[in-house]
């Protein structure tokens, strides 16, 4: 299945994994599957290390380095099922497992739990330990940890310095300062979409750009942010399932979209390839022969893949008759 990118995807991304590093924009980061959002990165010394998605795509997890200190930054967002709608709840339920999981290799001091009251009224629960060696090794790691958290939300942000200082005390808690929370906020589609591309686009992970845009998909709203949005969307979701290996999810995205926009070519381009995947080479030239009929119907900016280069296609290469038809459909794949 060979990637092709349109123009409009310039329009939906916001940031990926290649530019990042060298021009930080904020967006908004969300769960797939709760409200609240963070805007990251908190501010423009951070350079993006990590974004994540684990936990059945529950908890995506966003890291940040800052050169200049040595600091490091994480973000995550994931489900609150405390059984208790509180900041406190949410640390506790992340900050237990942590320490056990390191107490038998790391010698940790300093623990400590309380609650900080922000400059704007918000009430943040902070956890802190020094991690002073790891297997005898010194490292002198200190971590900070600010949670915030409702019926359906936590969010956490954790800052460490490794050879930490008691005067760098102060760095960590300015950008426990900074971490904001906006628990009433809905994702929307644009949210979904935008972290779907970083994903796909910058880190190739499509398993989890799969999630990203199935939830995109399923919040597009009427009218579409821009012309042919649910086109991208769809496609992009189709390709991610393919490409994470997905056959039977990508088929069904496709098939379900051409009931309801039978114009559009790629649907079909992309069964195609769900066809030649699985060696089945009179279904790959049905689906090819209707996304070719459909040409002219393509999004502004983009055109139909070559299938003869195809990295799907190429695997029915050796069936002749097969080869020969999409041979003819080579020089009509040209922009």
């Amino acid at each position: 299945m060979t990637i092709t990118m349109r123009t409009i995807i310039a329009a939906l991304v916001v940031l990926n994994a290649s530019v990042l590093a060298q021009q930080p924009k904020q967006f908004n980061f969300v769960t797939p599957t709760t409200t609240g959002r963070v805007l990251v990165p908190p501010a423009p010394n951070w350079v993006p290390s990590q974004l994540s998605l684990y936990d059945d795509g529950t908890r995506p997890v966003v890291a940040f380095k800052d050169k200049t200190t040595d600091m490091v930054l994480s973000i995550i967002l994931f489900p609150n099922d405390t059984g208790k709608p509180t900041a406190a709840s949410c640390r506790d339920a992340a900050i237990d497992p942590i320490l056990q999981n390191i107490s038998h290799t790391a010698t940790v001091k300093n623990q400590k739990r309380d609650v900080r009251v922000n400059s704007d009224g918000t009430t943040m629960a902070t956890a802190s330990y020094l991690i002073a060696a790891m297997s005898d090794m010194p490292v002198r790691q200190q971590n900070a940890f600010g949670f915030y958290g409702d019926a359906h939300t936590c969010a956490e942000v954790h800052v460490s310095k490794a050879n930490f200082k008691p005067e760098d005390q102060k760095l960590l808690d300015d950008q426990l300062g900074r971490f904001i929370f906006d628990a009433n906020y809905v994702p929307t589609s644009l949210d979904f979409g935008t972290i779907a591309s970083i994903f796909y686009n910058g880190l190739k992970d499509y398993p989890s750009a799969a999630v990203y845009y199935q939830r995109a998909l399923d919040t597009v709203p009427t009218p579409e942010p821009m012309p042919g949005y649910r086109r991208l969307i769809t496609d992009q979701l189709s390709m991610s399932y393919g490409l994470s290996g997905d056959l039977k999810h990508s088929r069904a995205v496709n098939e379900a979209a051409i009931l309801r926009d039978p114009d559009y070519p790629l649907y079909y381009y992309n069964l195609a390839c769900a066809d030649a995947e699985q060696g089945n080479a009179a279904d790959a030239q049905a689906h090819l022969r209707q996304a070719f009929e459909r040409k002219s119907n393509t999004l502004p900016g983009e055109h139909l893949p070559d299938p003869a280069t195809d990295d799907s296609i190429l695997k029915l290469k050796k069936n002749k008759e097969f080869w020969a038809f999409v041979q003819t459909l080579s020089l009509q794949a040209k922009p």
